[in-house]
Order: C-alpha cells, then sequence, then structure tokens
C-alpha cells in the first residue's frame, strides 16, 4: 500500500456511500484499505478500515480510489460475536459500559478464538459466533463472556430446552387460576421438601396428580416468611452481596447447607411450569424467578418497567432486571423462612446520609463473598406486627405533600436586543467555535436599557433583577439540604442542580442517562452547560426563583465556517465539521473578555456576530490561523 500511494497525488472524486478507497492515515504515515460508510460533510467522510476493524473520520484529500488489483484479496480481520450471552437489563443493545469494558479488556491482547459451529445448523453466521479466551494480570486462563455477566453487563443467552415430553411438565397440570379482581396472590405451588419424595415431579401420570396436590389455596398475605434471625449475638456468615443502599446481605454458616438444598431440590422439581397467561406484576408482590445462571430462586418484585421487572432474590440479596416470562406468580416452599439477612453497619452513617457508590463499590470489594462475624447490636423482630407497621409508615410517606414534585411552567427565555443593535455580552459556555451560550452584561447595558423604557425587560436582567436572583440563590444555599428532592424526572422539568463546587444552581432535565444507579442529564439555564448528576444532587425550585428569566442565550455565530482544507486534525466528537483545535482557540478568544455582539436574526435561532472592542469580530482570529474560512 505504501509502494503504490506513497508518492500519490490527490484527484477531484464524487465519492459515495460503500465505495472502496486507499485511505492515509494522517498521524502514522500509512495507508490502509477502507470503505465509506457515510458523508458526514462534502469534505469530510467516514470510512471502515476493513482490515484492521477500525473506523474513522477523514478528510478527503486523504482519500485515493483503490486499485483493482488491491480490491482482489479478501479481508485481512474477521468479524466476530461472542456467542450464547446477551446485554444485560433487558435491552437488545450493548452499552457504552459494556463496549469501552470489552475494549479495555481485548485491545492489543493475544486469545484464542473458538469458532462457535454446531452440526445440523447454518454455518453461515454474520459476525462469527465466537467464544474468546485470554489471560488476565495473574496469568489465568479467563472465558470473556463469563467475565462480562461476572461484571454484570452481559446474560446468559436464553435457549428452548429441547426436552423430551415425557420429561416435561404438561401446562394443563400446573394451571394457575388467576382470579379476576382479587388482590391476592394466585394460587401457589409448594415444592415438598422431603428427600424422599423428589420423584413428585417426574412425570408419569400418577405423580402428576401427586404434584398437582401441592398446589394451595390463595393466601391472603401473598409474601415469603422473613429471614430467622440467629439467636445467638455473635454468629458467623457469608456475605452474599452489597446493595446501592449499603445493605449488607449475609447467609449465615449454620444455614448454607439448608440453602444447597433447597435449591438442588427445587431445580429437579420444578422442570417447566408451562405458558403462563398475561399478567400484570406489581411491586413486591412475591414469585419464582428463573435467573440469568437459568436456575429457579425465590423471589420478590421490586420494580416494574414496560416489559421488564427488577426482582430481588430473596435467598442471595442481589437485584436484576429481567423480562417478564422469566417470572412466575407462585411461592416456592412458602414455609421455609428467607436465607439471606439484611443487616447495616451500626453507628456508621454515610457522608451526605447517602451512600455513594464509591463508598458501595469498596465495600463490594472488601465483603463479597467473603466469611464474616457479625455481631448483632439492635437485633430487630421480623414479624407480621412490624411487616404491617413499616408498611403504614411507608404508606404515610407516599402521601406526603413533601414527596411530590409540583408541575412548574418552563423558564422565561431571555431576550436579545433588536438587529443591528451592538450591546455588552459574556460567553458562558462554548459548544462548538460556531455555538456558545451568551448572557447580556447587565453592568455595561444598564444605561443603554434604561434609555428604551418600552423595551420589554422580561429578558433583560437589569442589576437589581441579577442582584435579587444571586441573594435568593444565596439564602437557598444556607438550607438546601433541608429542600424536598426532585421525585419528577420529565424532561424540561425546573430544578435546582449542585455543581462540582458544592452550591446549588438553576436548572432543567435533559434526559435520563442510566437507571442503575438513577442518573439525569440536567443543564445549568444561567450558563448552559450540561452534567450528568444522581438523583441526591437534585432539588425541587423554589417558585419565587422561577420568576427570574434564564439567563444563559444559545447563540449561533455568524461571519465563519469551518475550513475546505483542514488535514489531520483532531475532530469534535459530537460536531466532526470541526477540529479539536479550533474550539480551544476559540475558547482563548472568548474566555474571561468584555465582548459585544450584535443580532442578525432571531428566528428561528439567534445569529449574531462577536465583536472584540466593538468593531474587530472575533471570528478573525480563527480564519487567520486557518481553522476557520470566511463566510459571506
Amino acid at each position: 500500500m505504501v509502494a503504490a500511494y506513497e508518492n500519490s497525488t490527490w484527484k477531484p472524486v464524487k465519492w459515495e456511500n460503500d465505495m472502496h478507497c486507499a485511505v492515509k492515515i494522517p498521524d502514522k504515515n500509512q495507508w490502509q484499505r477502507g470503505q465509506i460508510i457515510r458523508m458526514v460533510t462534502d469534505t469530510l467522510v467516514e470510512v471502515l478500515l476493513y482490515d484492521v476493524g477500525v473506523e474513522l473520520a477523514v478528510n478527503i484529500n486523504c482519500l485515493r480510489e483503490l486499485r483493482e488489483d488491491l480490491k482482489t484479496m479478501g479481508r485481512l480481520s474477521l468479524e466476530c460475536s461472542l456467542a450464547d450471552i446477551r446485554p444485560a437489563g433487558g435491552s437488545d443493545k450493548w452499552t457504552a459500559t459494556a463496549c469501552d469494558c470489552l475494549s479495555l479488556y481485548l485491545s492489543g491482547a493475544v486469545a484464542t478464538v473458538i469458532l462457535q459451529v454446531c452440526h445440523g445448523e447454518n454455518n453461515t453466521a454474520w459476525p462469527l459466533p465466537v467464544k474468546i479466551f485470554c489471560r488476565d494480570e495473574k496469568g489465568e486462563r479467563v472465558d470473556v463472556s463469563k467475565y462480562l455477566i461476572k461484571k454484570g453487563l452481559a446474560l446468559r443467552e436464553r435457549r428452548s430446552n429441547k426436552l423430551d415430553n415425557s420429561h416435561s411438565l404438561s401446562q394443563k397440570s400446573l394451571e394457575i387460576p388467576l382470579e379476576q379482581g382479587a388482590s391476592v396472590i394466585p394460587k401457589c405451588v409448594q415444592i415438598n421438601s422431603d428427600p424422599d419424595k423428589k420423584a413428585a415431579a417426574v412425570i408419569s401420570e400418577p405423580k402428576v396428580s401427586e404434584f398437582k396436590e401441592k398446589i394451595l389455596d390463595p393466601r391472603t398475605t401473598g409474601c415469603y416468611k422473613p429471614p430467622a434471625i440467629p439467636k445467638q449475638e455473635v454468629f458467623e456468615a457469608v456475605v452474599s452481596c452489597v446493595g446501592d443502599d449499603g445493605t449488607i446481605f449475609v447467609v449465615p454458616k449454620v444455614s448454607e447447607f439448608e440453602l444447597l438444598k433447597m435449591m438442588n431440590e427445587i431445580q429437579s422439581n420444578l422442570k417447566c411450569l408451562g405458558l403462563l397467561e398475561p399478567y400484570f406484576w406489581k411491586k413486591g408482590e412475591a414469585c419464582a424467578v428463573r435467573g440469568s445462571d437459568t436456575l429457579w430462586h425465590r423471589g420478590k418484585v421490586t420494580e416494574v418497567v414496560g416489559g421488564t421487572v427488577r426482582v430481588q432474590y430473596l435467598d442471595h440479596g442481589f437485584t436484576e432486571k429481567l423480562p417478564q416470562c422469566h417470572l412466575y406468580p407462585i411461592l416456592l416452599y412458602p414455609d421455609t423462612p428467607q436465607f439471606c439477612i439484611p443487616c447495616q453497619l451500626c453507628n456508621t452513617t454515610p457522608v451526605g446520609n447517602v451512600w455513594q457508590p464509591d463508598a458501595v463499590e469498596l465495600l463490594q470489594e472488601l465483603l463479597s463473598k467473603r466469611e464474616v462475624e457479625v455481631h448483632v447490636m439492635k437485633p430487630r423482630d421480623y414479624n407480621k406486627t412490624y411487616e404491617e407497621e413499616r408498611w403504614e409508615i411507608r404508606f404515610e410517606e407516599l402521601l406526603s405533600s413533601e414527596t411530590e414534585t409540583p408541575i412548574l411552567p418552563p423558564y422565561l427565555s431571555s431576550s436579545l436586543p433588536p438587529p443591528e443593535q451592538l450591546y455588552a455580552v459574556r460567553v458562558k459556555h462554548v459548544v462548538s467555535p460556531s455555538e456558545v451560550y451568551i448572557c447580556l452584561d447587565s453592568v455595561e447595558n444598564s444605561k443603554a436599557f434604561n434609555q428604551h423604557s418600552n423595551t420589554d425587560d422580561r429578558g433583560v436582567g437589569s442589576g437589581t433583577e441579577s442582584e435579587s436572583l444571586e441573594e435568593t440563590l444565596r439564602r437557598f444555599n444556607e438550607a438546601a439540604e433541608t429542600s424536598p428532592p426532585l421525585t419528577d424526572f420529565r424532561a424540561e422539568m425546573p430544578c435546582l442542580a449542585e455543581y462540582d463546587d458544592g452550591l446549588w444552581y438553576r436548572a432543567k432535565i435533559v434526559s435520563i442517562k442510566e437507571f442503575n444507579p438513577l442518573a439525569v442529564l440536567v443543564q445549568f439555564v444561567d450558563y448552559g452547560s450540561t452534567e450528568k448528576l444522581t438523583i441526591n444532587r437534585l432539588r425541587q425550585i423554589p417558585l419565587r426563583l422561577m420568576q427570574y428569566p434564564a439567563r444563559a442565550v444559545k447563540v449561533l455565530l455568524a461571519g465563519f465556517k469551518p475550513p475546505l482544507r483542514d488535514l489531520g486534525k483532531a475532530r469534535i466528537p459530537y460536531c466532526p465539521k470541526w477540529s479539536m483545535e479550533a474550539l480551544w482557540a476559540m475558547i482563548d478568544c472568548l474566555q474571561g473578555k468584555q465582548l459585544y455582539a450584535s443580532s442578525m436574526a432571531q428566528v428561528p435561532e439567534h445569529i449574531v456576530t462577536l465583536y472584540e472592542d466593538e468593531q474587530y469580530p472575533v471570528h478573525m482570529s480563527l480564519v487567520e490561523m486557518g481553522l476557520a474560512d470566511e463566510d459571506e
């Protein structure tokens, strides 16, 4: 490739999607075969280097037509996919976290790839289904698929059970009648715990009826028995998991054999439950759940989200989000207490009264799967009376006015002076060289606006208004911890958000970015910047702070455009038409300076020209450096 194209010259070509080409890698001075994915702009294209499997955006000056003799050789890289796993969380798309983890673990590593080909199946699957093994830092051989499952980023692929009809329960043998309009749990199946009666699930006709006899009458409680706390003040246990709220789940050592025995009996007796009619799950409902490990467990619904359900494995403590088809409304061993005991560290309060992710990760690293000695400092009587009392308290809290976020109108928008009028501004946030957030400099503009008393001053912050907003925010920050938390996360919802400096500022919800733990993307309306925050850093906004217009105004800058020739420069990921060098140069031109603006248009978007010293356009500095072209 180097010999063929090293001394080649660029010629104009009408590039189109899927065309083969030779690509010059500017940073490495290399040539690679490629295929065009899409045209980003007239001068920028996104290409796939199919011999190495890399996608990148390059200028068309880095492209050459691929010679015919170089097209005859097949691709030097293989496109593979890990077999027998699927994305966690109920989605069919891999999360960015899973992709980053896989990239970090495999990039540059020497690995063993085993092609997964089944006899009698189509062997032309693409990408190729494979298993990948590589060495970890200890030199041990690791299955990458199992590694992703262990990290909670993947689940085992569901496979249809190809069992003989003589070894599966008929649907009729386990019909669960659903009471219409009833508030009780459906009829329950009890698995016989007597080892001498394990054969109750073997499917010979007489034993089907014997198994059917274990279907109980509907229960009014519809839940499993709470865990039995050992009578000793000190007992040995194994930590099964640590919850996101700092709860430590332990299984007493004396109960390990009973738990293992129950799990084995459940798997032996519970082969197939038949198809379930449409069922509406409720939070707190007990169930049987088939987990990502393909085993049946006793569980409880903790959250219902669309077609997926978040369940807690009662005998192990941890939670998982699964499709509803993994759950069945029956009780397994309803008379056996839960084996997993939730514990909290005595006299230990997390910073800010909320367990932060890094603190939870530390607990998980220190305690998970470890044998510990538990000292019971404040034993709690888990009985029916306590459960009812705790429910009453939670029910009253749900009716509290503090838990309800009032529906507020959107912020008022700041208005800019009419076109062709020069006014002082400050740049608060830079998105790209041609898109920024500005606010009016109230001190510089106060005299000018006082002369135009008929101007709508809703969006022009006068000095008194600015001081009033800052004073109100200052008073709020003094008592921020007493303010009710935000409970409504709909888009554009006004709120107060905690910035990195520990202070609270006006903001609005942009979107929900993550669900476990819940993280929200917010925009600070007086500055224009955005940040991803956990919900403990969001508060309800007092109504008095809604009277002030949002200070930051999004504007597009006129007079310049991306250069036609911009070779070998790193691009802005979210705005590839501009280079990172142009972005940093623009920030240097704007940061901390007194600037002036003149509106060119205000509908549908604000378009302005920025000036330095009232006459020199700011963008001319980028034009002189070759990072932008003038736009007439």
